[in-house]
């Protein structure tokens, strides 16, 4: 020891670059004190100040735990906390170690202006499980409530967090929220909901994350809040108490636009079917905002219980005078101000009088019917209301536009009337409001379009502004039975471009029959705006074989189909194959390809049992499972001398073997009844050929005997290319069907070659059969950040396990923006009912990067 003190303080003065990497492998291996004082000042002397920039590249590199935390401890008043952040930022895999380490003490941050402290590094100590160091400034305070105060000081615990949740009051922390490490558990609370079965603990849960993290809520507290959507849902739909009911109103308004379509509606039934009332007619607190806009965003349609529930539970509040009239707005689209009605006093007096009692309103309202009838009104008659209210457009205007024409557009009487009686509301008998109501919706249908077109033309003539006729043939009127018979017409019209515009218009039109009119259209040449495949009614083959369809539109269309609907269409798809021009036999390849290997086999049978073995030919490189008739068509094939086509068959003896795995399988079977034989003077070590030909024609357990001693003896030096039968070597034991010859193969790998063929071996394990396997390599790229692997980690989003799903999604929202161009390619050929998956992650990386744009 002391000699390696003597050479560490030689260093330190004729020290030379080439020192650096036993330097850090000292640092790495050595825990004595006076050497670890001697050796971070010797790396100082050589790299200057690069010395925390060099022990951080080889923390990151280290291979074992206790090597990373050895070079991290070197950093003993160096690292500063903004660069602690900037690593979690990053995602370095030293953070964990440093965190703890910041937290023990055993890494102290420098200090000085605007390096930060032990308080700016909350969060991540949270989210990484790592407690809080008792004389942190921005730790909690352990008065109010202990458990609370226990979770945010030692990090997250489910069973500390159940206990709290089982409490019969939901925590009281009033300060809780102001601490970020609180703030930081709102993903790990509602990921405990999320896992609970118990009845009536879920809703516990997410109350407990409301009240250790209000609102508002941040961008990225948004993002978990929509990732946890339907646990948010499901809590409302079991929820009694009225408080708990008001927090989680608050939480649907921020998670009402990533719901799906099926969740919405429990959510707005559950809103209909709260009572406006609390008990003994005490208003609720969850009724202070009115429920409309938060049921518009949940895409429901306003109906007149609604607006007669909002009213009564406006009408309880403390300022009814205010929050009814503020509710017939929101639900008639009245605005509240820039808009000045200049009705007569006389009129306004007369309806504030008749609103006293039912009969007087009607009456009044007959006579005002009446008068209207006989003297329409409209602004700049005398002796009548009239109404300022200007575009903000015409507002902003300066010069002669700002005037616009000498008659500038009537305001509809409708509209002003709407107004009026709005604010004749409040004073109304409470009798005769019903029936003001009642005016108002027939003046203005809820949720729907201004009523005033037929008004507005009439009042428009009348004001002398000019107006165009609408022609029959124009394309922007509502949908309606006669607009669409005149859509369809115009898919046969002469002109090109009706045609298109035609076509552009019913793009979007939902019912099937316009579907199907659009691909017929399109299939003969007819338009060349390419229509949707998310039809809920598949289109058969009869639709592709019917006179004038051109091949090579209908192989277009095939190619958007999701891989389920292909099956009905391989006779057509092999028909083309066989018989089309080269442009449509390479499209019906391609096609008949992305059916699945065993559906498409079966599918082909009949034939190739008929002796057509040349439809064998799409079955090259597809791994199908062996059966009694592609094995006699194999050896037909070799006896006939066709050996390349029979050697591109890849037979599987069973789903989960690969293929040339009988003579291992036999060897395994006969070694068991082998009698053991003398041992024999052992021979000279194999060669590299050798041990490359045992690992592959060896008796099983033999291929990770061979792999240690690659990895031992033939790792390539730095900078050094590996051999190629190396690189082919690994590349057929990741294929291996025993999983931990895969594994071993893997772990190899990396000590063998460079990063990126590394990374291009282990997006090989993204098809592997079992899922852990499969994860593993999801991690593995994610944390590399190989952008060449996204097509494939997009694709797992969709994998049949919800571990690997996990997975991936927190793989490609890694990415961040670069994976958008694959999540948007992928949402695009999706089924309709899978299409959430991706835009889900799309959403939370657009998010994501909002947020980072902005701060």
């Amino acid at each position: 020891m002391n000699i390696r003190k003597t050479a560490a303080a030689t260093l330190l003065h004729a020290g030379a670059p080439a020192s650096v990497p036993h330097l850090l492998r000292a640092l790495g291996r050595d825990d004595n004190p006076g050497l670890r004082t001697a050796l971070p000042r010797a790396l100082g002397a050589v790299v200057g100040d690069a010395r925390t920039a060099t022990l951080l590249a080889a923390a990151e590199a280290a291979g074992d735990e206790r090597t990373r935390r050895l070079l991290l401890s070197a950093l003993d008043g160096e690292v500063t906390a903004r660069a602690v952040l900037a690593l979690d930022a990053g995602a370095s895999p030293v953070v964990p170690a440093l965190l703890a380490l910041v937290a023990d003490g055993g890494v102290r941050l420098a200090a000085g202006s605007g390096s930060g402290s032990v308080a700016d590094l909350a969060e991540p100590l949270a989210r990484h499980g790592v407690p809080m160091p008792p004389d942190a400034p921005g730790r909690a305070a352990t008065g109010t409530d202990p458990d609370v105060a226990t979770l945010l000081r030692t990090g997250w615990d489910p069973d500390t967090a159940l206990r709290i949740a089982r409490r019969p009051a939901p925590p009281d922390t009033a300060e809780a929220h102001e601490i970020p490490a609180a703030r930081a558990l709102l993903d790990h609370w509602l990921g405990l909901a999320a896992r609970t079965d118990e009845a009536g603990l879920r809703g516990r849960l997410v109350r407990c994350a409301l009240r250790l993290c209000p609102g508002p809520w941040s961008a990225d507290e948004v993002a978990v809040l929509a990732r946890h959507a339907g646990t948010v849902t499901d809590a409302f739909g079991t929820a009694k108490d009225g408080e708990e009911v008001g927090e989680l109103i608050d939480v649907l308004h921020a998670v009402a636009p990533h719901l799906p379509a099926g969740r919405r509606l429990p959510v707005v039934e559950a809103l209909r079917a709260l009572p406006p009332a609390g008990p003994g007619g005490s208003p609720r607190p969850e009724a202070a905002a009115s429920p409309l806009p938060l049921l518009r965003r949940l895409g429901a349609v306003l109906v007149r219980a609604d607006l007669d529930r909002a009213l009564t539970a406006a009408h309880l509040g403390a300022d009814p005078w205010r929050a009814a009239p503020a509710v017939l707005r929101e639900a008639f689209g009245v605005p509240g101000e820039a808009v000045t009605t200049e009705e007569p006093a006389a009129w306004q007096d007369e309806l504030a009088a008749a609103a006293r009692t039912p009969e007087a309103l009607a009456e009044f309202r007959g006579r005002d019917a009446t008068a209207v009838a006989g003297a329409p009104r409209h602004p700049g008659a005398e002796g009548v209301g009239r109404v300022v209210e200007r575009s903000p457009r015409a507002a902003n205007a300066t010069g002669p536009t700002a005037e616009g024409p000498a008659h500038p557009p009537a305001v509809p009487r409708s509209r002003r009337l709407l107004r009026a009686l709005v604010e004749a509301y409040p004073g109304a008998a409470p009798e005769a409001r019903a029936h003001l109501v009642d005016w108002m919706t027939e003046l203005q249908p809820l949720d729907a379009p201004e009523w005033t077109i037929a008004e507005t033309r009439s009042a428009n003539a009348a004001a002398g502004a000019p107006a165009r006729p609408p022609q029959a043939d124009d394309l922007d009127q509502p949908r309606s039975a006669a607009q669409r018979s005149r859509l369809l017409a115009m898919l046969d019209a002469e002109s090109q471009e009706r045609r298109t515009a035609a076509a552009s218009a019913l793009r979007d039109w939902p019912e099937p029959d316009v579907s199907r009119a659009l691909l017929r259209a399109y299939l003969r040449g007819r338009i060349d705006v390419l229509p949707g495949t998310a039809s809920p009614h598949p289109v058969h083959d009869g639709e592709l074989t019917t006179h004038g369809v051109l091949p090579e539109r209908a192989l277009r269309w095939v190619d958007r189909l999701p891989d389920d609907d292909l099956p009905p269409l391989v006779p057509l798809l092999v028909a083309w194959w066989e018989h089309g021009p080269p442009a449509v036999h390479t499209a019906a390849r391609t096609a008949l390809r992305r059916v699945p290997a065993d559906a498409l086999a079966h599918l082909l049978a009949p034939r190739i049992e008929a002796g057509e073995r040349g439809l064998l030919d799409l079955l090259t490189g597809l791994r199908l499972l062996r059966t009694p008739l592609l094995t006699r068509s194999e050896r037909l094939l070799r006896t006939e001398g066709r050996e390349a086509l029979a050697d591109a068959l890849v037979l599987l003896d069973d789903p989960l073997r690969a293929p040339g795995t009988a003579p291992e399988d036999a060897a395994a079977l006969v070694s068991p009844r082998t009698p053991s034989r003398a041992p024999v003077t052992p021979a000279d070590p194999p060669s590299l050929p050798g041990l490359l030909d045992l690992a592959r024609t060896g008796p099983p357990g033999r291929p990770r005997e061979v792999l240690t001693r690659l990895a031992e003896e033939y790792a390539p030096a730095p900078g050094a290319r590996p051999d190629p039968e190396l690189r082919a070597l690994i590349e057929e034991l990741l294929r291996h069907p025993r999983a931990g010859v895969r594994l071993h193969a893997h772990r190899v790998s990396r000590a063998l070659f460079d990063r990126d063929t590394h990374a291009r071996l282990t997006a090989l394990l993204l098809a592997d059969p079992l899922p852990d396997v499969v994860r593993m390599a999801v991690r593995t790229l994610g944390r590399a950040a190989w952008a060449p692997a996204l097509p494939d980690l997009v694709r797992l989003l969709d994998h049949a396990k919800p571990a690997v799903r996990r997975a991936a999604r927190d793989a490609v929202v890694g990415f961040g923006g670069a994976a958008v161009p694959a999540l948007r390619r992928a949402e695009t050929h999706a089924r309709p009912d899978r299409r959430s998956l991706y835009t889900e992650v799309l959403a939370q990386i657009t998010d994501g990067r909002i947020t980072d744009g902005g701060a």
